[in-house]
């Protein structure tokens, strides 16, 4: 499992984030102090008031919820640990592919708003399976960090195809991007939508319309 996690690391990927590695070298604590000490200046430059008893302990707060929470994906420690279940296990009873729809929350490295949405993600079970439920943690991890939409989709993409050890994986994103809700156009009913098709999803007709009507099957009943 350590080569298979360490062949995820964000440097190395084909569609990495830009993170400053020098920058993890400093523990978590020390993260929050120095956000902390920049947000209560972008407060103070904004005019608040840091002495009122709902403001004062803001800087803290929100330097909390970066490191520990929403930006929680950009330390490669915290990848989930995976497990997996031979094929031949589920050989009689195996689908021909399988589909997890999750929810989730990230943030445009743009502007630093929520983008919202659901990832669809599919594979044909080869060598071995995953967890059901290790799909939602990958698909978060990627999520706690800031964002491309575009980026967001290959990396969910890579990482399932280097731990499955399989091209055949699709991936689907439909979001809500708070940059455009609350600033510029101001379009509240728009949604971003980006795919990753590889492998037999690419290839064969057959099994790319069978993924994308189970997303439209899940659509209709949002």
């Amino acid at each position: 499992m350590k080569k298979k996690k360490d062949a995820l690391n964000p440097a190395i990927t084909r569609f990495p984030t830009p993170i400053n590695f020098k920058a993890l070298d400093k523990s978590n604590g020390e993260k929050i102090k120095t956000i902390a000490t920049h947000f209560r200046a972008i407060m103070e430059t904004l005019g608040l008031d840091l002495t009122n008893d709902s403001l004062k302990d803001t800087p803290q707060r929100v330097a909390k919820m970066y490191v520990n929470e929403i930006f929680s994906g950009l330390d490669p420690e915290n990848f989930p640990d995976i497990n997996f279940f031979p094929e031949e296990f589920h050989h009689e009873h195996r689908a021909n592919t399988v589909l997890v729809k999750v929810s989730f929350t990230s943030f445009c490295e743009h502007h630093f708003v929520p983008m919202r949405g659901f990832a669809y993600v599919s594979y044909i079970p080869g060598k071995q399976l995953i967890g059901l439920s290790k799909i939602p943690r990958i698909v978060r991890y990627f999520s706690h960090r800031p964002q491309l939409q575009e980026r967001m989709t290959a990396q969910i993409a890579d990482s399932l195809s280097i731990l499955l050890e399989t091209d055949d994986i699709a991936v689907s994103i439909i979001a809500k991007h708070y940059c455009v809700v609350t600033r510029g156009i101001e379009d509240t009913a728009s949604n971003t939508i980006t795919n990753v098709l590889r492998g037999e999803f690419d290839r064969n007709d057959q099994i790319r319309r069978e993924f994308f009507e189970g997303i439209n099957r899940e659509l209709k009943e949002i």
